[in-house]
C-alpha cells in the first residue's frame, strides 16, 4: 500500500505521499513536506494507507444488521452498485456512493437472511460473508482487514 498524509481522527486523507529522497516524503499534489503541511493541517502525520483505512473503519464502520428483502432489492435494483459477488449460496454487493470516507453501504444475502452494514469498499465477498455469519451467531467482528488479506 501507499504512504499517505492524514490527521488522526479525521475521515479522509490529505494527500498521498511520494518519496523525494531517502526517508523523505512530500505530498504528491503540492510537494509539501510534513512540517509545511502541519501549518494548514495541525496534527498531520505520515502513515500507511492500509493503517489509515483500518482505523477509519474501526471508528466509523458498523456491525452487520438484519434488513428486509424489500430494502435489499431496492438497493440492488435502484441504486448504483459498485461491486456484486456471489458464490452460489451467498450474495453481496456494495453501493457506489461512499457514505463517509472510504466506507460504503454493503448488503448481503446469507442463509436466507438479508443483511447490511457500513464497511470498506475494498472488502472481499468472503470477508463480508464471514462478518455476516459471525453477526448472525451473535458475535462481533474484529478482523478489520482492508482487503481481506491475512494479518501482518
Amino acid at each position: 500500500m501507499s504512504k499517505v498524509f492524514y490527521v488522526p481522527g479525521q475521515t479522509s486523507i490529505i494527500d498521498y505521499a511520494r518519496e523525494i529522497g531517502p526517508n523523505m516524503w512530500a505530498t504528491r499534489c503540492r510537494m509539501l513536506m510534513l512540517p509545511e503541511l502541519r501549518v494548514c493541517h495541525p496534527g498531520a502525520v505520515l502513515g500507511d494507507e492500509e493503517a489509515f483505512l483500518l482505523a477509519q473503519e474501526a471508528a466509523l464502520g458498523t456491525q452487520p444488521q438484519e434488513t428486509t428483502e424489500a430494502r435489499y432489492d431496492y438497493a440492488l435494483t435502484r441504486l448504483p452498485v459498485l461491486d456484486f459477488a456471489a458464490d452460489g449460496k451467498t450474495y453481496s454487493f456494495k453501493l457506489e456512493k461512499f457514505e463517509v470516507g472510504n466506507l460504503t453501504r454493503i448488503y448481503a444475502l446469507c442463509h436466507g437472511r438479508y443483511w447490511t452494514f457500513l464497511g470498506l469498499a475494498t472488502l472481499t465477498h468472503q470477508i463480508i460473508v464471514q462478518r455476516v455469519t459471525l453477526s448472525a451467531a451473535g458475535g462481533l467482528f474484529t478482523d478489520r482487514q482492508a482487503h481481506g488479506s491475512p494479518p501482518h
